[in-house]
Formats: C-alpha cells, structure tokens, sequence
C-alpha cells in the first residue's frame, strides 16, 4: 500500500530563514548591508522573535554577522579571505579524497558512487539550492570514509565563510553539468580504492571551483550587485510518515 503523505507547514522562523536566505543570495541583501529585525518582522508578517531566531541560525551558517549592540549585517568576505581560505580548502579537499578511497570499505566506496546519479539529475534540473544540498551530504559521506577528526573540525570552520560563494559559483550558467561532472570523476576514483587519482581528481574540481570564485568577486557586475542566482523559496515540503 502507499505511503501516505502528510503536509508539513514550517514554522514562521524556517520561512523566515529561507526568505532571508533567498534575499541574500540574489543579492537584495548586498554584503555588508545592515539588516533590521523591525523592517524584517513587518515586511514578513511575524514577531521579531522568529526573526531573530532566524538571524542567529544564519549567522551559523556563515550568511549574517551579529555585533553585540552594533548590528547585524549581511557578511563581507574580502577578496584576501577567500584567496586564503580556497587555499587552504585546495589542500585539504584532495587529502579528504584521498583518504576516503584508502580508508573507506568497498561498500562505502560503492554507494558513494551510487548517489552520484543523483546529483547528475539535480544538475540537469539546475536545481542550486538542492544540487547544493546533495554536495553537503556527499561531503559528510566523504568525511565519514576518511575518517579524520581533524579535517571534520577544519571544514566546520571553512564551510561557513564559503557556502554563500559556492551558491553563487554554482549558479552560474551551465555551472551545475560542469561540477557534476568533475564530481564523477572524484567518485569514480573513490569507488576504485585509488587515492591518487582520487587526490588528482579533487585537486583538479578546487582549483577550478577556486578560479571562479575568484573572478565573481574581483569581476564588478555592471550594477554593482551579485549575479543572480536560480534560488527559489520554499514555504511547504511533503514527507512520508
């Protein structure tokens, strides 16, 4: 018999957080812009609390910065932060890889492999938000095969001051069936239990990835704002029981 499928409305700050989400990866919010919880709370029909709630949660995830008694603000990252921060993730993105075929069991290796069809459809939909999403899972899949306390602790770090500029990489044209497929090779080399050329394979995907974002922030748009992106708000979702 089918599953039923039953509606789950989210709460007021989970809208909240993907309609500021939203803002600021178009760009209506531009970096370093200050953010009022008042102006916030009216233009969505809420209280100020699911807005601050909703702050605080973004300011995790590396998207806002809040100074005690100053502000919050949409985070500024300097063209020097993200030359220092792709550097150190190009170094430390390829060890991941290459730890995760050698350490990683034949079964780990083998469904990490499998889910890339996934990630090739989302690519083809130019779905960002979820292609993104899939990216992370398969990230923590990846730190789970090279099992490494260390790189976890490392990325916890650096993936906050990057996620904001991963979005808007990826949502350049034809950007998507570009990084699927460099993410197939990685996952073909994972698969095989070859450490170099899964090291190879990730060296080759970062410092792509880091050439591009490069050039989205040093490259002015001709308004002065971010490209824009593909990202679409979500207000409802369906899940099985």
């Amino acid at each position: 018999m089918r599953t039923p499928l039953r509606l789950r409305v989210l709460s007021a700050k989970d809208v909240v957080i993907e309609e500021i989400r939203a803002l600021i990866y178009n760009g209506t919010m531009a970096s370093g812009a200050r953010i009022s919880t008042d102006e916030l709370a009216e233009r969505f029909g809420v209280s100020r609390t699911p807005v601050r709630d909703a702050l605080q949660q973004l300011s995790v995830e590396g998207l806002v910065t809040i100074t005690p008694r100053v502000g919050v603000f949409v985070r500024e990252i300097s063209p020097q932060e993200i030359t220092d921060v792709y550097q150190i993730k190009t170094a430390l993105e390829p060890m991941m890889a290459a730890w995760a075929a050698e350490r990683g069991t034949p079964e780990q290796r083998a469904a990490f492999r499998g889910a890339f069809d996934e990630l090739e459809r989302l690519a083809r939909s130019d779905n960002v938000q979820e292609y993104v999403r899939a990216l992370e899972e398969r990230r923590e899949a990846l730190l789970a095969m090279a099992r490494s306390d260390g790189l976890r602790d490392s990325f916890a770090v650096l993936d906050g001051r990057v996620r904001l500029l991963r979005f808007r990489n990826l949502s350049q044209p034809g950007r998507l069936i570009e990084s699927a497929a460099q993410h197939r090779s990685i996952a073909e080399a994972i698969e095989a239990g070859d450490p170099d050329a899964a090291y190879i394979a990730m060296r080759d995907h970062m410092l792509d990835a880091t050439a591009r974002v490069r050039l989205l922030v040093v490259t002015a748009h001709p308004n002065g704002a971010p490209a824009p992106t593909a990202y679409s708000k979500l207000s409802q979702r369906t899940e099985g029981d």
